[in-house]
């Protein structure tokens, strides 16, 4: 089996939930069959990558609407006698549709979320056109993924899709090594007093929904908490590069951080005592708020954000309320700082990537 994987954007190194969730899967996935990951220029594979990559498409969206991007992706295709082709997002759907063909090769989408719902919920016009070219490329697959059943029922009853040429893949994750020194060096460097609990939010900033979550905690979380004398800091991290966004930056709070992307995010999780996700818009699972409950933490976030993560697996660390209800937002805060207990061994075994990989596997060598 020779598997290429098409990635149309930036996921080495991988830094961010979206970019882990394809370079681990593919790390994990080559360990089982040959791989070849063709994608965007701007890639930076590592030492440690076990896979074969080619950065050879252009950065950017609009390689989405060249021809040569097409024609390039049917050429490795061919060249590396491809026998899978796993498509990571329907965007080139077009081109893999037309690689499989040439080869004879089994085709793969790997759906992370239904792009259309969440172009939909966070009110771009195009919504409609993706969701009909969305519905045509599943349509045209041997085998659509997904990250949660919700995404997997949507697509059964809204595209039509066989309920036997849908699988769950769940989002992997890794279990974080302890970081006791990890406390001491965040309050040090942001000089957070010792008495505060620490509240983190972590995201891409520059992505409507996350940015949307940022003014949240300037306007309603961060004064809420201070009226209800709440000792905490709120430290935010993230990417902020898109110049429609840096009005972020003029958001100021006595008891928020901006850190914005730091290097060592894992030192931020692990100094942590509670991870606030006030995200209100956008589909599929919500990647930190797994990374919070790997690293032990108490999460704090809205009903409807806990989409592929059962909350059996999680004991009792998951504290959420209704959309919109900023107060009981705050209690679920205070509550989730005076309680204190590991993730279940359970979550674990859930989203282990070698599990998770090896289910993907046996079911693509079934095609």
């Amino acid at each position: 089996m020779k598997i290429l994987s098409i990635v149309w954007f930036k996921v080495l190194p991988a830094k961010f939930g979206g970019q882990k969730g394809i370079a681990n899967f593919n790390q994990h996935l080559s360990r089982l069959h040959s791989l070849v990951c063709i994608c965007s220029a701007d890639n930076e594979p590592g030492a440690d990558t076990t896979y074969k990559v080619l950065p050879v498409l252009p950065s950017g969206k609009k390689q989405l609407l060249l021809p040569s991007a097409w024609r390039k992706i049917k050429q490795v295709a061919v060249e590396e006698k491809a026998t899978h082709i796993i498509l990571e997002h329907p965007y080139h759907g077009m081109a893999a549709v037309k690689a499989a063909k040439a080869t004879g090769a089994k085709l793969i989408v790997h759906s992370h979320n239904i792009e259309s719902e969440r172009f939909r919920q966070i009110g771009n016009r195009w919504w409609r056109l993706l969701a009909l070219y969305e519905k045509w490329v599943h349509h045209k697959a041997d085998l659509s993924l997904f990250k949660t059943e919700e995404d997997k029922q949507f697509a059964i009853t809204h595209f039509g899709l066989a309920e036997d040429k849908c699988m769950i893949i769940p989002f992997g994750i890794e279990k974080p090594l302890k970081d006791n020194a990890a406390a001491a060096l965040i309050r040090e460097r942001h000089s957070i007093p010792a008495n505060h609990t620490i509240l983190l939010f972590a995201g891409t900033l520059d992505y409507h929904p996350n940015a949307e979550a940022v003014t949240s905690i300037y306007r309603q979380l961060a004064p809420t908490l201070s009226a209800k004398q709440f000792p905490c800091s709120i430290i935010i991290c993230g990417r902020n590069k898109e110049s429609s966004f840096q009005y972020l930056k003029s958001y100021h709070h006595p008891n928020v951080i901006m850190a914005a992307e730091v290097d060592d995010i894992e030192h931020y999780f692990a100094a942590a005592d509670v991870f606030i996700n006030p995200v209100r818009s956008g589909g599929g699972i919500q990647t930190k708020n797994l990374d919070a409950l790997a690293f032990d933490l108490n999460v704090v976030c809205f009903d409807h954000l806990l989409q592929g993560i059962p909350a059996s697996l999680c004991g009792n660390k998951l504290f959420t309320t209704t959309e919109g209800n900023w107060d009981e937002f705050t209690n679920c805060i205070i509550a989730a700082s005076q309680r204190s207990t590991t993730t279940p061994s359970a979550f674990f075994d859930y989203f282990n990537w070698e599990t998770i990989t090896k289910k993907a596997a046996d079911r693509i060598a079934q095609l």
